[in-house]
């Protein structure tokens, strides 16, 4: 398991930390909305900043450069995924009932967050090389929070564990593809509640072919 997930240190001039997690929370907010409709490119740093109703004087308190704003959004779309997971499976002490309120919850999560989530796989190749090793532990930390309820799922019975493993990224991953592929879905099939559905019975069916040791 890896260590727990730092987070990389974007250099201010301002001095309160309740006034920079508050306008940096503008400046996501605006972002997504710019970043999301025009693309990383066509965005400027003035329509962030007029988006996020701040001056371009006070927004560069904030932030450096045009990719930190993107680190920012895709630091904060990664723990909005995980702590809705997390939030969802709180009061729950089956490991079947969290396993499955998890996986769907991951999924509805995503639907719900498609357009940021598009844009954050794009814009991954803008990220210095730091700010990528940081978000990319940032995914790896909730891939674990997976393989953690498919360790409890099967508690009883022993299974391979570098499948389980593999299967913790697919279970984490599978359901962007109502992302990458929404509009031929929304084209072929009748409803995004019937694909997300069939997504849902799919990957929970898919489950119990990880192999046992006794298996493999």
């Amino acid at each position: 398991m890896s260590g727990k997930v730092t987070k990389k240190e974007v250099k201010t001039r301002i001095k309160n930390p309740e006034l920079i997690d508050r306008r940096r929370k503008q400046i996501i907010d605006g972002a997504i909305q710019v970043f999301t409709a025009k693309g990383f490119h066509s965005a400027t740093v003035r329509e962030i900043a007029e988006e996020a109703g701040l001056t371009m004087g006070s927004l560069y308190n904030y932030i450096n450069t045009k990719e930190d704003i993107v680190y920012f959004v895709y630091d904060y779309i990664t723990r909005v995924l995980r702590d809705e997971v997390k939030s969802a499976i709180a009061d729950m002490t089956d490991p079947e009932e969290r396993l499955k309120t998890a996986l769907y919850q991951n999924l509805n999560s995503i639907y719900e967050h498609q357009d940021v989530v598009m844009f954050i796989y794009k814009a991954s190749t803008f990220l210095d090389k730091e700010s990528l090793h940081e978000v990319l532990a940032r995914e790896t930390e909730y891939i674990e929070l997976f393989e953690g309820l498919l360790r409890d799922y099967f508690k009883d019975s022993p299974v391979d564990q570098s499948r389980l493993r593999l299967a913790a990224d697919l279970l984490t991953y599978i359901p962007v593809i109502v992302t990458f592929r929404r509009w031929s879905l929304r084209r072929r099939f009748e409803s995004m509640e019937m694909v997300m559905k069939g997504i849902l019975d799919f990957v929970i069916q898919g489950i119990d072919f990880i192999p046992r040791n006794d298996r493999s």
